[in-house]
């Protein structure tokens, strides 16, 4: 495992002030986040709601990230487009400021065209043409249902510079660490997976509860790494049903209600989406309570 790719890792939300990027609360959420236990960040991610801003909006984010966060913590960027030339072109503007690792999601807009030769045939070129390492990221309901597959994974994972994925679909993480080469690594992409996935192999998580309750994720990481089986799956039920009752029933605007309620600057979702009511904030907040969160 690269160890630089092992324990809990933020999905960094984007905070909208008027719509427009708030850049100081995204700033005051990493430097609380920095006196937490978590490995790093990833910005411009489904969390952060890449899709919804331009490209110098998303270098902004990357740079406030960058220049806010600890220096002992890991760095890794989303930069997807719809074409590997895109990709590529925005991926070499992430690679002049620096970062540690690229997370690119599948490309989507011709799904029914997506099969496994379009996505080794994308994700090879970018990583070809980029000298940052590359991370692929797996997640169906954010990419009209195009998903790697096995056959995929076993075939990049041999690539130089393609060193891990994040996979947040339900049950493959076991599928893809069966076939995958030594020195690639998988991260659970939700907390709803991410202790049966550390169970087959996983080497962290990029967990969206992170944003807002970092000490209980990488309790739950530590107790496993500790052998504390046991405690960790109690642990884990209690996050998965809180994370069910709670944020997941309302996607990155329960998120970011939730990180406003344990004192983070969650800020707006953008315009198509919708922010919590006040009703539904209560709802997340008594949720919280009731677990003892709170």
């Amino acid at each position: 495992m690269n160890d630089k790719l092992k324990g809990i890792f933020i999905p960094v939300v984007t905070p909208f002030t008027d719509q427009k990027v708030d850049l100081d609360k995204l700033a005051y959420n990493i430097q609380k986040s920095n006196l937490t236990s978590v490995k790093g960040y990833m910005p411009l991610g489904s969390n952060g709601e890449f899709a919804h801003m331009n490209d110098e909006e998303q270098m902004s984010v990357f740079k406030t990230v960058k220049e806010n966060m600890a220096k002992d913590k890991v760095l890794m960027v989303g930069i997807a487009r719809q074409s590997a030339y895109c990709t590529i072109e925005f991926g070499k503007r992430i690679e002049d400021m620096g970062a540690d690792f690229v997370s690119v999601l599948c490309p989507s807009y011709f799904a029914s065209f997506m099969d496994d030769s379009a996505l080794i045939r994308y994700y090879t070129a970018v990583a070809d043409a980029l000298s940052i390492p590359v991370l692929l990221y797996n997640c169906p309901k954010f990419a009209s249902g195009v998903t790697i597959s096995s056959e995929v994974v076993k075939t990049l994972s041999a690539h130089p510079n393609i060193l891990g994925m994040k996979d947040t679909s339900s049950g493959n993480i076991g599928k893809y660490l069966a076939v995958k080469d030594e020195n690639f690594d998988v991260l659970a992409g939700s907390i709803t997976n991410f202790l049966d996935g550390l169970k087959a192999g996983a080497s962290g998580g990029v967990l969206s509860m992170a944003n807002y309750l970092q000490e209980p994720c990488c309790s739950l990481y530590e107790l496993y790494i500790r052998g504390k089986i046991e405690e960790a799956e109690v642990l884990s039920d209690k996050l998965i049903r809180l994370s069910k009752n709670a944020t997941d029933k309302y996607s990155v605007a329960g998120v970011k209600a939730a990180c406003d309620i344990f004192g983070y600057k969650g800020g707006e979702v953008r315009n198509p989406l919708a922010d919590c009511t006040d009703e539904q904030r209560e709802m997340i907040k008594t949720a919280f309570i009731g677990a003892g969160y709170l």
